[in-house]
């Protein structure tokens, strides 16, 4: 009899064992298995803050006073992130391009809207994600933005106020920084939403090629600061 409860005993333990194994490893495989990427989609409002200097020309084609200002502009926003080393990840963050308004600033306020340009603007960052919840967490990033312009287009008004019969615009590009702070709440292990504000440092160098009958072409310029804050709302996949 004592030999068959050692055998139980001993067979008790070893169930034990094998439990306490499978155990580990079913956690270890969850770990392993954790969503390391994300994708976010949503919406972003830009708000400009524009700094513009005079536009410029050739002697008497151009008064003097004469600046620009940048429309605020609601966009669909788009984020993917790529965790890398616990809490630190890659993030690249960008959007469908929004056809941006120009108005007239300074002397040239009254002109109301003066043109329109396409607004291309891919950023990449370091991000870093601060778990404060099992449900809750907090993150910061910093990194670089690429923005370039396209479909410069001066409008009828433009044209009238500087005497031409049609303009053509282009728009220097930029590599500037970009910072970003947000949180996140998380729905379930995939499905999260996220409330974050960026700062873009963006600047420009227009340059308009206006028609000018009995003249020709007259070409201007203008130098524009337009430094967006970005609030945006999203919701994000973890695979």
């Amino acid at each position: 009899m004592q030999q068959h409860s050692g055998f139980f005993s001993h067979h008790r333990s070893v169930q034990r064992i094998a439990l306490g194994c499978l155990l580990m490893g079913a956690g270890a495989l969850t770990h392993a298995e954790a969503p390391l990427n994300s994708v976010q989609l949503g919406a972003a409002r830009a708000m400009f803050n524009v700094d513009a200097g005079n536009m410029w020309g050739p002697a008497g084609t151009t008064p003097d006073g004469i600046k620009t200002d940048v429309g605020n502009k609601t966009v669909a926003a788009f984020v993917l992130d790529r965790r890398i080393a616990g809490p630190w990840s890659v993030t690249l963050q960008g959007g469908l391009p929004p056809i941006l308004s120009l108005y007239g600033d300074g002397v040239a306020s009254p002109m109301g809207k003066i043109g329109s340009v396409r607004a291309w603007f891919p950023a990449v960052m370091g991000t870093y994600t601060w778990d404060a919840t099992p449900n809750f967490a907090l993150h910061a990033g910093a990194g670089l933005h690429y923005t370039f312009f396209t479909d410069g287009a001066p409008n009828s008004t433009y044209n009238a106020g500087f005497g031409g019969t049609s303009s053509r615009a282009k728009f220097s590009s930029n590599l500037g920084p970009i910072v970003k702070i947000g949180a996140t709440w998380n729905m379930d292990q995939n499905w999260f939403l996220d409330l974050s504000y960026s700062r873009y440092w963006i600047k420009t160098t227009a340059k308009i090629t206006t028609s000018t009958p009995g003249v020709g072409d007259i070409e201007r310029r203008i130098k524009v600061r337009a430094d967006p804050d970005v609030v945006s709302f999203t919701v994000g996949y973890r695979f």
